[in-house]
């Protein structure tokens, strides 16, 4: 998988809104919610946060499941 540097940021961006929301690892949020906070927080433009959902899920920090994303320990260890 080709990564930019600025996927990382993005992929870390986008679990500081599973940390306001409370969510603890093996918790999940609903994927469309969290694009649109990703937007609304000025964090990236829709391709940003698509390649924040893609590292994310390779570095296994999250685990997408029926529309939902699933926050793992790997993910919570690197809040």
């Amino acid at each position: 998988m080709v990564t930019l540097p600025a996927d990382e940021d993005y992929a870390k961006a986008m679990l500081s809104i599973f940390i306001d929301k409370g969510v603890r690892a093996g918790q999940t949020l609903k994927a469309d919610q969290v694009g649109v906070e990703f937007a609304k927080r000025n964090m990236g433009r829709p391709a940003d946060y698509q390649a924040a959902l893609h590292y994310a899920a390779f570095r296994g920090w999250l685990r997408l499941e029926l529309g939902r994303l699933r926050l793992t320990e790997q993910g919570c260890a690197e809040m």
